[in-house]
């Protein structure tokens, strides 16, 4: 088994960068000059050999990139939860989601109150075709998407199927 070595800074410093859209952004955001940050991308692109993100205006990840954004969205949570058991009453970790409406006004509230205690959850709204996208580009590390194939490093549980029928009032149907 192949491992990258990789600091979890230099995951942080693509994370902001990206998130931000902008090495000067990831730099205020993380509290480090932006050559701290430059340095901290040439290192981790270095381990792995391959370039992890396009320094456009906003910047944007690599497919590589991609992967390890989701990578250290993981390794945050996993520190909040080391954090938490080792200090119990600390911070909690936040959980990015990436929901649709319908979902959302119906029973993903409901689900999501037995972990409320646990972890502060970032719920974002997004159409169901489009929360794909935000797992694959590490904005979020879980979403409810109309994929049936999951993204790279995630796995794929069906939830059922919901039947639209569509109804109206007597009054706008005379219309």
């Amino acid at each position: 088994m192949t491992y990258v070595n990789v600091d979890v800074d230099q995951l942080r410093a693509l994370a902001a960068a990206v998130e931000h859209g902008s090495l000067d952004a990831a730099a205020r955001v993380l509290h480090v000059t932006p050559s701290a940050v430059s340095q901290r991308l040439r290192a981790l692109e270095g381990a792995t050999g391959q370039v992890l993100l396009v320094r456009s205006r906003p910047a944007r990840p690599t497919p590589a990139g991609e992967t390890l954004i989701r990578t250290a969205r993981q390794v945050d949570l996993l520190l909040a939860d080391a954090a938490r058991e080792l200090s119990p009453g600390g911070a909690r970790a936040v959980l990015p989601i990436a929901v649709n409406a319908d979902s959302l006004a119906t029973w993903v509230l409901p689900a999501l109150a037995s972990i409320a205690d646990d972890l502060l959850v970032d719920v974002r709204r997004e159409d169901q075709t489009r929360t794909g996208a935000l797992l694959r580009d590490g904005s979020v590390v879980a979403a409810v998407t109309t994929e049936a194939r999951p993204v790279a490093g995630c796995r794929s549980t069906p939830l059922g199927a919901m039947r639209y029928r569509p109804t109206t009032s007597p009054a706008f149907a005379r219309r």
